[in-house]
């Protein structure tokens, strides 16, 4: 079903169109959920974020613009799961670039996953090239959003330093990217 669809069934009757968008995008949004809270909290948490989403959503639902449901079920997903991951670890370490891998949940379309799957192996396989702490701060600021300060407690660096080896792996990764050997 179409965003405009989900839309257009909300207006007609509610409680089926909300049945219809908390099927459509729940895997999507438990994989967002997920992705950002696994080392931090348990699958009980995620569900509970993911319930907390969908409320969200529900109660701001006549906001949101037809074309842009998606992207805003997105959003309020990745800015609340990175909220629950600050206020449950702010101390926890970081996870190794080694450990980050993709998910395919149920519900997906398979060849899509598949493709965005092969796609993350290859930029996790370009990051962890750099080597350490390179790749660590890497997915420390993309993966899981955290600031260079954030980071550079957990590396034990400057953020001054953090920010100048971003950069630079930054354009080292452009390069692996653009140039494949």
């Amino acid at each position: 079903m179409t965003d405009p669809e989900l839309h257009q069934l909300v207006k007609e009757h509610q409680e089926d169109g909300f049945r219809a968008l908390f099927e459509q995008y729940y895997a999507y949004v438990y994989k967002i959920v997920w992705g950002r809270i696994r080392t931090y909290g348990t699958a009980e948490d995620a569900e509970d974020l993911v319930s907390e989403i969908f409320l969200q959503v529900f109660l701001h639902f006549d906001e949101i613009r037809e074309q842009s449901l998606r992207a805003y079920i997105g959003t309020v997903a990745k800015h609340r799961a990175i909220d629950h991951a600050r206020r449950a670890g702010t101390a926890a370490p970081l996870v190794p670039a080694d450990d980050v891998t993709a998910q395919i949940p149920s519900g997906e379309d398979i060849a899509k996953s598949v493709e965005d799957s092969l796609e993350n192996e290859r930029l996790l396989s370009a990051i962890r090239s750099l080597g350490e702490p390179d790749s660590t701060i890497l997915i420390g600021r993309y993966f899981y959003d955290l600031k260079s300060n954030e980071i550079a407690k957990r590396l034990r660096m400057t953020p001054g330093a953090v920010r100048v080896r971003l950069n630079r792996s930054l354009k080292k990764l452009k390069t692996l990217l653009t140039h494949p050997k």
